[in-house]
């Protein structure tokens, strides 16, 4: 199965760059405009972002819909956090159903503006790079502190990504992108979408779709990969 990559970011406000949270990075930090970057998930509170042990409510938004439940998104906005007193105690000693504790909260909760700046570009050379298991250009794109984080499994550093895209079975006829849309932040952008790579396996040839998010940075005036969500490998 064709390795994908996976990232998520939005932005809330014109005025000022936002703070990119994504697992294992970033400090939520009430009252500043931030993009989260994280799997969608439902709870009885509604729709939610869980980025590692971040969890985040998207307030305007009740539901995600079905077919993205699981997979990686961006979702920008002003983080606040709701207090729920403690929930009581029946006769039976049993608590009622319902939040309590602290809950973060973002406002609107919703997909940032779109903006390109050369990120669509940079991700089809990543999509190009693994299609000719060019493990020399995957690295150039790929930033030294990369990290891909898949649902349910162990989270890969740069060394085993790398080591993954170059062991990958069959021959790969394409990889390329559909739906492709950017955001972009100051240094920080991201590209989301759906991947989809055509592969020859066992004399079979079939297309692969995974939905990918990745969150780039400009340093040395180009574009790399340096946060990666997906919901499988």
């Amino acid at each position: 199965m064709i390795l994908s990559l996976a990232t998520a970011c939005g932005s809330a406000s014109p005025k000022a760059e936002p703070v990119v949270l994504s697992p294992g990075r970033g400090v939520p930090t009430t009252g500043h405009a931030v993009w989260v970057v994280g799997f969608a998930q439902q709870s009885k509170l509604g729709a939610i972002v869980t980025a590692g042990e971040l969890v985040v409510t998207c307030r305007d938004l009740p539901a995600w819909p079905a077919d993205l439940v699981g997979s990686p998104v961006v979702v920008a906005g002003t983080l606040s956090t709701v207090h729920h007193p403690p929930l009581p105690i029946g006769p039976d000693g049993g608590r009622s159903a319902g939040a309590e504790g602290d809950e973060l909260v973002l406002a609107p909760g919703t997909a940032p503006p779109q903006s390109d700046d050369g990120l669509i570009t940079a991700e089809r050379a990543v999509f190009d790079a693994i299609s000719h298991r060019d493990g020399k250009a995957l690295a150039a794109l790929i930033a030294p502190d990369f990290v891909l984080h898949v649902g349910g499994q162990p989270d890969l550093d740069r060394q085993a990504f790398l080591a993954a895209a170059a062991a990958i079975e069959g021959e790969i006829l394409s990889v390329d992108g559909t739906g492709l849309v950017a955001h972009r932040a100051g240094d920080t952008g991201v590209v989301r979408g759906t991947q989809v790579a055509r592969v020859r396996l066992n004399g079979e040839v079939g297309d692969d779709r995974n939905r990918f998010l990745d969150v780039f940075v400009r340093r040395g005036g180009r574009w790399i990969v340096s946060v990666a969500l997906s919901p499988r490998l």
